[in-house]
């Protein structure tokens, strides 16, 4: 699966490289809108400490080049197992029976999944650290989830998006355009294989959500415990 995973992060990394060369980034104007109203539900994990200020200190790096761009705060940081309803505007917890999707999820879980965080990536639209599980757990996890979804009568959107196979944490968002692409590409490439530690998950969280995951609209509906 390790495999599987460093080839799309190449590729994904490629791609972006060559937009960042041409001074060309996707903006995402909806970050700084206050009446953006997209919400949905996602089952998801939050990185350690020792993660989360290996980011923190990174980001840091990226904003004395980038001070204009979206940094997510270490308290949003977070690693999608499943995107279960995907954010749309209109979506309300009145909607849905939150006691189903969460006997679902429950009988799903399994064991612990260790992942480690190592290098960066990126997309047009943003930079990413690179996740590397260890074993098929999470692969295995969300096959089950997606299966027992699509059997089941509940209001989901699994993988209408596009079907998530990394384990990836994204860091960055662009808000404007580049200021400095040359300088941007050669900080990016320092940090290409930078460990940013490992983490074991224990713990899983179903949350209603926004498009970034602001923990001031973030809900927890669920804690599941992985044995």
């Amino acid at each position: 699966m390790n495999k599987e995973m460093e080839r799309r992060y190449n590729e994904m990394w490629k791609n972006a490289r060559s937009q960042f060369i041409s001074g060309t980034c996707s903006i995402d104007d909806s970050i700084d809108d206050a009446e953006d109203l997209r919400r949905g539900i996602t089952l998801l994990a939050k990185p350690n400490k020792e993660v989360k200020n290996e980011i923190s200190s990174f980001q840091l790096e990226l904003k004395k080049m980038e001070p204009k761009q979206y940094y997510q705060p270490c308290d949003d940081l977070h690693l999608t197992i499943l995107s279960i309803i995907s954010c749309y505007v209109g979506f309300e917890l009145a909607q849905i029976r939150i006691e189903n999707y969460r006997n679902l999820i429950d009988e799903c879980i399994s064991e612990p999944i260790e992942i480690r965080f190592d290098g960066i990536t990126a997309s047009p639209s943003g930079i990413l650290v690179q996740g590397f599980p260890k074993g098929d757990g999470l692969k295995s996890l969300r096959n089950e989830l997606r299966n027992r979804f699509n059997l089941s009568q509940l209001q989901h959107s699994i993988d209408s998006r596009y079907k998530i196979n990394t384990a990836h944490l994204t860091i960055m968002r662009f808000r404007k355009p580049i200021g400095d692409s040359k300088k941007l590409v050669r900080l990016l490439e320092e940090f290409r294989n930078f460990s940013f530690g490992k983490m074991r998950i224990n713990q899983l969280q179903l949350v209603f959500n926004d498009w970034y995951q602001r923990t001031e609209i973030v809900k927890k509906l669920a804690t599941f415990e992985l044995r």
